[in-house]
């Protein structure tokens, strides 16, 4: 069968892993093609892990909205012929409508990967369209985003498969992983190490962890936590630098940034809004507990207690509970922990799996 991904770029981001997992997964069975719309950054991107069985074709799109670029991409599914368009994330979206009005004989399937929020505006257009055109099948990527959409669209075509990866296995070597994080003012003290991946923008909300991690200080002074990713809203940055958490280090961005979690005792997740993220299930198939705020599908992965800590709400006093919870945690009860979230990746989240699903809702 011809598989086809239409997506806006392969920068690194939680979307843009998961296409590349799905598709290498796919490829073991059929002829699997990556459209990706826009420039890549040449520098920081997933092209390395595609696998050889997957075709990539790089269209290096500049403009958001043109006629010109619209035949252009409809010319190539043309030529590739599929019979199944998988397509992500916002711009493309509305490219793949326009096509699957033009091509109705294809199966057309939108994954969701963040709140119903972030799609509501959206998706609230193709409902009111769905007379026209529902043959778009939409995705979510957890539960409780689902519930959500359902909720407020029941008559859009749609379901729910959870995120799924292969499990991580650090490209560097531990001892490169170790000299990064003895690079900072704080010495990492076991027990007392923990890690946030992301890019800096309103999304992610790590005011909210500078400040919770300034009151860990306070207590723990040997506390760290080291946030990696772009810095993608100065605005933002700024206001990092000002509050100046002397227990938290703007790292930047890093390729394969999981792979400093093999060091990491917790991930924390300050989110605002999420749909289900990739560096969660990466984190759990390390055997690395979650601390977390309860946005979007964070809620259906993490249970409290047991394999991380999710916090109710998205407050200071609340984030800063639940990390002094999990350090004062006995190191026997933190290896339990670490031992539960692995075992969760293994029952609900491997690659395999989500294909399979992803097989039989789309047939």
């Amino acid at each position: 069968m011809k598989i086809v991904h239409v997506i806006s770029s392969l920068d690194i981001g939680g979307a843009e892993n998961f296409v590349v997992q799905l598709a290498n997964e796919q490829s073991k069975s059929d002829n699997v093609s990556i459209i990706a719309l826009r420039i890549t950054d040449p520098n920081k991107n997933y092209i390395d892990k595609i696998k050889k069985g997957v075709h990539l074709h790089q269209l290096g799109w500049t403009k958001k909205y043109s006629i010109k670029q619209f035949i252009n991409l409809y010319i190539l599914l043309g030529k590739l012929a599929p019979k199944t368009i998988f397509v992500h994330l916002h711009n493309p979206l509305y490219y793949v409508y326009g096509i699957s009005i033009l091509k109705p004989k294809i199966s057309y399937v939108h994954t969701i990967h963040s709140s119903f929020e972030n799609w509501k505006l959206v998706l609230g257009y193709l409902n009111k369209l769905r007379f026209l055109n529902n043959r778009i099948l939409h995705v979510c990527v957890a539960p409780t985003i689902y519930k959500d959409l359902k909720k407020n669209l029941p008559k859009l075509k749609s379901t729910v498969i959870p995120n799924g990866i292969k499990s991580h296995y650090p490209e560097r070597a531990a001892s490169e992983i170790k000299t990064f994080w003895n690079s900072f003012s704080i010495q990492p003290q076991e027990g007392q190490r923990f890690l946030a991946i992301g890019n800096i923008n309103r999304h992610k909300n790590y005011k909210l962890l500078s400040l919770s991690f300034g009151e860990v200080y306070t207590k723990y002074p040997g506390a760290m936590c080291i946030q990696i990713g772009r810095e993608t809203d100065m605005i933002l940055v700024d206001e990092l630098k000002r509050i100046n958490t002397p227990n938290v280090f703007l790292a930047g961005p890093k390729k394969s940034a999981a792979d400093f979690l093999l060091d990491a005792d917790a991930l924390i997740v300050s989110s605002a809004q999420e749909g289900m993220p990739i560096v969660i299930l990466e984190a759990l198939s390390m055997g690395v507990p979650i601390i977390s705020t309860p946005a979007g599908g964070i809620k259906d992965i993490i249970i409290d207690g047991y394999n991380g800590f999710l916090i109710e709400d998205f407050e200071v006093p609340s984030l800063t509970s639940a990390i002094l919870k999990f350090i004062e945690l006995s190191q026997a009860d933190k290896k339990i922990m670490a031992a539960n979230a692995k075992s969760c990746f293994e029952d609900c989240y491997e690659i395999q799996k989500v294909n399979q699903s992803y097989q039989s809702k789309s047939a």
